[in-house]
This record gives C-alpha cells, structure tokens and sequence, in this order.
C-alpha cells in the first residue's frame, strides 16, 4: 500500500513536488489521455520524507499512517502503550497534555515520552563513540534519511549510525527493561516512520500527530483550553535534553553536553542535506566529523510534514528553549555529589549497549541506466543545440539544471512539455504560424465581407420577393374564394334543375300511363263503331242514321288512335331528350363538383404559398440579422489580428 499517495485529478503538474523531492526518480511525469502532465509517485523510490506533501499548494498529495487500525485495536480492548514525541508540545502547543490524557481515558495503558528515549539515544552515542573513537558517523534519527541512504546512497551505509533512533530506543527500553509485551503506538511528527517500524518490528503503529488532530476535529473532541490544568504526566520518566531532539542541532547540543570535544556539525532541509551527502560521499575521511547531525526537515521534527500544524521557526525556538531551560536544570540537580551525571550512570547501570543497535538492509532500488548518446537525443528533442540553450537552468521543470531535464527525459521519468525553454521556443514557432495563418485569415475575411455585402442583396431582394408573393397569394385567395362562391351557385342551381328534370319524367311517366288508356278506350269505341256499322246494315234505312254515326265513331277511334301514335312518338322523342338533358346534368354535376375540388386545392395551396411566403421573409431577416452578426465578428477578427 502506497504511504504517500496522489490525487491525480488535482494534479496539475507544476512540478512543485518535482523541485521538492530529494529522490529524484521518485517523481514521474506523465501526459494524460487529455495531454495533461501529471506527476506520479514511484513508491520504491520514494524515502517518504513528505516534502512533495508540504510543497503541493493544490492538495492533490496526501500521506497514509495507522491511526484508523490503532483507534480500531485500542477500542477492541487491546493492550496499547502509547509513546509521544516531543514534537507534540508544538502540534499541540499548550494542551498536548490534554492530548495525551484524552488517548489514556480510551483505554491506553501507559505513555512514555520519546524524550526520555531521546537521553538513551545520546548516552549510546557517547559510549559508542569512546569505544570507537575513529568513527565517522550520520545519524539516523530520521527515517527519510535512513531510506534515502539504504535506497539511493547505499555507499553511505556503513557510516550510518548504528543506533537506534529516540522513539525505537524507548521502545526497545519499554520490551527490555520494563518487559512490556502489549501493542505500541507511536505518536509522531513523520511520515517516514512507518517504514522504520515495519523494518524494526518493535513499534506497531505509526499515528501522525496531524491526522491525530484531523479525528478530534471530525469526532467534535474539543480538547480543554490552554490555561486549563492537566492532571496528566508520562509514565517513567520524562526526557531531559533529549526533548530538544526534534529542534535543528538537537543531537549535536546532548553530544556537546556530554562530551564537549566531540567534532559534529549539522545539516537541514531537503535544499541542503542531500547535496551535502554528496559532497559527505566524496570528502577524505580526515576532513569528516565524528558526528554529521542530519534532519530532512529544514525546522527539525518540529517542522515535520504530519505535524499538522505551520508554526514559524521563532515560536518552535521559543518552546523548545524553555524545555531545554527545563532539562538543564533537571539535570544539573540530579548530579550526584561527586558531578556524575544520573541518569547516565542510571543507564550503565541498566541499559546494554547492544540492545540499542541496529544494522541495514540494502534496499535493491532498480535504476535507470542512461548513455551520453540518450542524453543527447534528449536535449535535441528539446531543442537545445549550443551550450547556452543547455545550460539555461530556469529550474521551472522541477530540476536545478538542464542537464538533469535531459536526463530524466533519457530515463522516461519526465516530459518535454515540462521544459519552460522547450514551450516557450514551441509558443514563439506556433505564433509565428498564427501569424501566417492570420494573414490568409485577414485575406479571407476580407473576401468574406464582401461576400456577405453581396448575400445582404440578395437577402433583401429575397425578403422583398417573398413579401410580393405573399401579397399575390393573399389577393389570388380572395379572387379564388369569389370563384368558389360562383361555383356552389350553379352547383345549387344544377341540383334544381335535376329536380325538375326528375320531375318531367315522372309527368311523362303519367302521360304515358294516360296514352295508354286513351288507346284502349279508342280500341273499344272501333270495335263498338263496328258492331254500330253491323247493326246499321240490318237496319236498312232506318239505321241510315245510325250508321252516319257509326261512322263518325269510327272516324273519332281512327283519329284518336293516330293521336295516341303520335303522343308516343312524341313520348319517345320527349323521353331520349330528358334522358339527354339528365346525363348533361348529371356530367355538369360531376364537373362542378371537380372543379370545386380543384378551386378548394387551388386555395389551400394559395394559402399555404403566403405562409411559405411569410416564413421565407421571417426566415431571411433572420439571416439577413445572422449575417450583419459574422459581418461584425469579421470586423472585430480583423481589428484584433492587426
């Protein structure tokens, strides 16, 4: 599991962590498939010193400790002891008491201050060093500094210093001499710590004192105010000078204390330390003090990166002075009566010089070997051919020099966008392209411009046209709708005449009805003239006069039955021509009833045109607005790429 972890999407790749970072393979940037640099973290070269953490101005690097499975395992009942660096009068400046009294009401067993761990730590040294008078050593009471050693500087090994650092020296004090058997939690200023204890298996948990403060914020735990008493006090003893540890110089002050002859010097800060290992790697032994005093942060523990809090260097000075005041005089007290000091002769009485040694492990870190050809690949794709451009060290890619670019552009650990030279000579190319490209732009713009005059013409010409056809259109729908008007007249008008129509030939029909009985009636007065005739004849002369009628019967039989053949003929005659008539109406019917179908499309179509007419004229003001838009888009385009 990753200790110091990335939120890519904060990421921003501003290198900040890149600059900051004293492992410089631990950093790698890469594009994202958006063509965004972001960096990531290689955790095997990672010393965990948390300066990329302190260094990101947009939170997007974050740490990881144990405080969750401790507080789990404290609350399950088991056996926790608890140690505190003297970092924690600075995390919790005025109530650490407070702090530490609230652990013990959860249920911690005891709590021991690393201070007094810090007073073993020196008391080592010093025998150490009298039993070894020649050695040259760096001291380790910080874990970053042990890790960037056994990963990156292994050649320093055999002069780091074989003791313990304070918090596994009262660890290992609490295993030996007190016999303690339960669970051990560290509360600490660092980050690196956790790597320490997973190696040295003595400690259990490493609980960072800012995310301590990070769960009593979420948890609402008001811890009291300052001036408020605390009954709380540390299990055994409390440290003296070794309480000044976690100040620059710390160590080198309890050495000095103890043996005032001792050759030490110091060295703070990721901007100096590393580059003074370099130089400590490559200087004669003769010129190497006994002790070299070495912290990764430039304000000591104090300012450790999980201390959770960003007091400035004056007031972390003015606490740590008043506990070194604080130790002085304890001590200068518990000197015995011949001036021996106590607690060192307490701890050669009962502490074994052995028990508080500790050996390194190489730690195979896979390097990425680069040749003199690579690197030179990698300053011409950065564009960097004379010795001017190669040396231009703006430090904006994270790296002191251009040589360093080059090299972890060789190795894959960065990008060339990363290269301030690189972009800037990029950018100037890329403009000098705009600015060609703006000429043709100016040149098409102008074309354009007149273009649009021309489409303004044709737009209105449009509107206009569409505005006249609208105006036909309304007027033809009128004159269609007289048209119509007419048209279901005669259509009414043909309805009466097939009502006529229908009417003559049901008179015909009667007439013929009447014919026909007027030709059986004549039938009956010839046949009735007949028998008249017949009779006539018997008579003799007395139906003379008779027969004169029978006569004239038969003439009106005679005439009435020519009259009837011609009222028949006439009824034939009468009867094709209605038949006539009736299919003209009927086939003026069937036309005026298409041809109000044709003046109802007609009108319709009409209608729709002077919609179309008005949509077309709403349409070309709207693009005829559109194009007075781009016209003044263009003009402005133009003023700005003069």
């Amino acid at each position: 599991m990753s200790i110091i972890c990335v939120e890519i999407d904060k990421c921003i790749g501003c290198n900040a962590c890149v600059r900051a970072c004293p492992a410089g393979e631990a950093n790698v940037a890469k594009k994202d498939e958006s063509g965004n640099l972001r960096i990531e973290i290689d955790d095997e070269k990672c010393i965990k010193c948390g300066a990329c953490v302190k260094a990101c101005a947009h939170n997007a690097r974050y740490f990881r400790d144990d405080i969750d499975q401790f507080l789990a395992d404290l609350k399950a009942g088991e056996e926790m002891a608890v140690i505190a660096a003297p970092a924690i009068k600075i995390a919790f400046d005025g109530n650490w008491r407070h702090a530490l009294q609230w652990l013990r009401n959860q249920g911690v067993k005891s709590i021991y201050d690393v201070g007094f761990g810090a007073d073993i730590c020196t008391w080592a040294h010093v025998r150490y060093v009298e039993q070894h008078p020649d050695a040259k050593i760096i001291s380790q009471p910080c874990a970053a500094l042990v890790n960037y050693i056994t990963r990156h500087k292994q050649e320093l090994i055999p002069n780091l210093s074989p003791i313990h650092s304070p918090m596994m020296c009262v660890a290992i004090y609490m295993r030996k001499v007190m016999g303690y058997k339960g669970k051990i939690a560290a509360i600490s200023p660092c980050i690196a710590k956790i790597d320490e204890f997973h190696e040295t298996g003595v400690i259990d948990y490493n609980v960072t004192m800012e995310h301590l403060r990070d769960y009593f914020n979420k948890e609402g735990i008001r811890l009291p105010e300052v001036k408020i008493y605390s009954e709380f006090e540390f299990d055994e003893q409390q440290g003296l000078e070794g309480s000044i540890y976690p100040e620059p110089g710390g160590l080198m002050k309890n050495l000095l204390i103890h043996s005032p002859g001792m050759n030490v010097i110091t060295s703070e800060g990721t901007g100096k330390l590393y580059k003074d290992l370099d130089t400590y790697g490559k200087a004669k032994d003769e010129n190497l003090p006994t002790v070299f005093d070495v912290l990764n942060c430039e304000n000591g523990c104090n300012g450790g990166p999980a201390v959770g809090v960003d007091y400035n260097r004056f007031e972390m000075s003015a606490v740590m002075h008043d506990v070194e005041q604080y130790a002085r005089k304890t001590r200068q007290e518990n000197r015995t009566k011949k001036g021996m000091d106590k607690q060192f002769a307490e701890f050669d009485a009962k502490l074994n010089l052995e028990d508080f040694m500790r050996t390194y492990d190489v730690k195979p870190v896979k390097t990425i070997e680069v040749t003199e050809k690579q690197i030179e690949d990698a300053f011409i794709s950065l564009g960097k051919h004379t010795s001017v451009e190669r040396n231009f060290d703006c430090h904006a890619c994270g790296y002191e020099t251009c040589r360093e670019m080059a090299i972890a552009l060789a190795k894959g650990l960065n990008e060339k966008e990363n290269c301030h030279q690189y972009m800037m000579n990029y950018i100037r190319e890329e403009r000098q392209k705009v600015s060609g490209v703006n000429e043709k732009v100016l040149e098409m713009n102008r074309d354009l411009l007149k273009t649009f005059e021309e489409l303004s013409e044709s737009i209105e010409k449009v509107r206009a046209e569409a505005g006249r056809i609208r105006e036909a259109g309304t007027a033809s729908s009128g004159k269609m709708e007289a048209v119509i008007n007419h048209m279901n007249e005669m259509n009414r008008l043909n309805q009466s005449i097939s009502t006529s129509m229908n009417e003559i030939t049901d008179s015909v029909k009667q007439y013929n009805t009447m014919t026909q009985d007027v030709e059986k009636i004549a039938g009956k007065i010839n046949l009735l003239s007949l028998n008249a005739t017949i009779e006539a004849a018997r008579a003799g002369e007395a139906g003379r006069g008779f027969a004169v009628v029978a006569s004239n019967i038969q003439e009106l039989s005679r005439n009435s039955t020519e009259s009837v053949s011609d009222a028949q003929q006439n009824e034939k005659a009468i009867q094709n021509a209605i038949m006539d008539v009736t299919e003209i109406v009927h086939n003026f019917s069937d036309a005026t009833e298409e041809m109000l179908e044709v003046v109802n499309t007609a009108i319709e179509n009409v209608k729709a045109t002077s919609d179309e007419s008005l949509l077309i004229e709403e349409s070309m003001s709207t693009v005829s607005q559109m194009a007075d838009r781009v016209k003044e888009v263009i003009e402005m385009t133009n003023k700005i790429l003069r």
